[in-house]
């Protein structure tokens, strides 16, 4: 075939380590478990070629356009097909454990859990790593029209290298991480690079180089790297970025049912839950932060629209997404992303409640209703132990309006997180925070009264952004 001869191979080649639960489902339940992670046959977990491939095309369409990614990653549009050039292994982990995270849905309007709508599901426990590797084969016919890009490295602008200048985005996006699977919304499937992630470049032109592709495919012998990932990335202006660090106020308690049975104290009542934890630290899952902001926005959208259920409903949509119902309409990606929170355990001290269920009829306890739960409380008053960290992809004015008012209710002490709202649990106080939008970064201070850095016009008027677009 005219020019399908190879001139060229790039390498990119490093160990991913999962930065959060990774959550890659088989298709498969079992017993009480309605999805079990992807293993193969070996009974390992891994994480396909597929899932990098689509979110890696994903990034670089963002990036490059989708004609450089359709180049890239192959495309299947008619006569102007074509074959992907990179070849992406799978990614074999070491397991650092598999544990079962549950959830409910959530009604928006009463706030309570809908029926029939508990869910569990396995996910492999953040730490496990394995080895990727990324092939780019270049062609004759490749390098004779090369791609019209932007050059994000002035190295690669020098003398028009369009397809290395994407392999080393590529080796910058897997250092910095990325996240493969599902509810990675919600700060699951987190990956980075747990070493250098490094390019080799293979010019068959040049004798030495195509010796040194001979040697790497023979003994995996490797030359020095062309070029090696950084993690800096810049952040996109039409994003709205947010990261708030919060001083716990009382008690905290993400259930966790699943309770050693070396924790009970045959003396007290039977400990029926603790406080959630991923490895050894304590954790806020990004599910808890999603479903408690959504429910806020939600009241927030009822309270500005004058309780107009169905305006309220249609904003919250496009920020947040929803479910295939299972009618004519399809589901919506959420356009927000939230990491989960990991807090080390010696920064919080858990201690023991003992409770008693009341009858709310005669107001007294309830026989054989006595429990106990293990909330954990801040060990220093006033310290940022609790962050949460967000993105808005693609923000409006309006949109940046209605995360602002989210963060008001944080900041204050109006969003519990967790279970026990109730009875005063999961209150924060926003300590620092730093918002990135439209190119501009304002940073907010809670100590020793309140500051606010940059311009807190150009944040009202987001705020009135969001009710001019509401009220028509």
């Amino acid at each position: 075939m005219s020019g399908a001869k190879l001139v060229r191979k790039i390498v990119i080649q490093s160990k991913l380590k999962t930065q959060s639960p990774l959550r890659i489902g088989s298709g498969a339940n079992e017993g009480l478990t309605d999805i079990l992670i992807l293993k193969d046959k070996q009974g390992q977990p891994f994480i396909p070629g597929t899932s990098l491939a689509g979110v890696l095309r994903s990034e670089i369409a963002a990036i490059y356009g989708e004609v450089a990614a359709d180049k890239l990653f192959g495309s299947i549009n008619g006569r102007n097909a074509n074959q992907s050039m990179l070849n992406i292994s799978d990614v074999v982990l070491t397991s650092k454990g598999i544990v079962v995270r549950d959830g409910v849905a959530i009604d928006e309007l009463t706030g309570v859990a809908k029926t029939g709508a508990k869910f569990d599901f396995e996910a492999l426990e953040r730490g496990a790593a394995g080895n990727v590797l990324l092939e780019l084969t270049v062609r004759e016919c490749d390098e004779a029209k090369p791609l019209a890009i932007s050059y994000q490295h002035s190295v690669y602008n020098v003398n028009g290298d369009c397809y290395g200048e994407m392999a080393a985005t590529i080796a910058d996006l897997l250092t910095g991480g990325i996240s493969v699977g599902s509810l990675t919304t919600k700060g699951y499937g987190k990956i980075a690079g747990a070493e250098a992630v490094a390019v080799y470049d293979f010019d068959f032109a040049q004798a030495k180089s195509a010796e040194q592709w001979l040697a790497y495919i023979s003994d995996e012998k490797l030359p020095q790297a062309a070029y090696t990932g950084k993690a800096e990335a810049a952040k996109a202006a039409e994003n709205f970025y947010l990261e708030v660090g919060c001083a716990l106020q009382g008690a905290l308690l993400v259930r966790d049912f699943d309770v050693d049975d070396s924790q009970q104290n045959k003396e007290e009542a039977t400990l029926s839950a603790v406080q959630l934890k991923s490895g050894e630290d304590y954790v806020i899952p990004g599910t808890s932060w999603k479903g408690v902001l959504r429910s806020r926005a939600f009241k927030i959208l009822l309270a500005l629209t004058g309780n107009d259920l169905q305006v309220a409903q249609h904003k919250l949509q496009e920020i947040f997404g929803f479910a295939n119902d299972g009618d004519k309409q399809s589901g919506k990606r959420s356009k927000l992303l939230v990491d989960e929170t990991y807090i080390s355990t010696n920064k919080l001290s858990a201690m023991r409640q003992t409770r008693n269920r009341i009858d709310r009829f005669t107001g007294s306890t309830i026989d054989s209703a006595l429990f106990c739960e293990e909330p954990v409380w801040q060990q220093k008053r006033d310290e940022k132990t609790v962050t949460l960290k967000a993105c808005l992809k693609n923000c409006s004015k309006a949109e940046a309006g209605l995360m602002l008012l989210l963060l008001k209710d944080l900041w204050l002490g109006n969003m519990n997180i967790g279970s026990g709202r109730g009875v005063g649990r999961g209150v924060l106080r926003g300590v620092h925070c730093q918002i990135d939008y439209a190119g501009k970064t304002y940073t907010m201070e809670n100590k020793n009264g309140f500051t606010l850095t940059g311009n807190k016009d150009e944040l009202e008027a987001c705020v009135q952004a969001l009710v001019g677009e509401l009220n028509g």
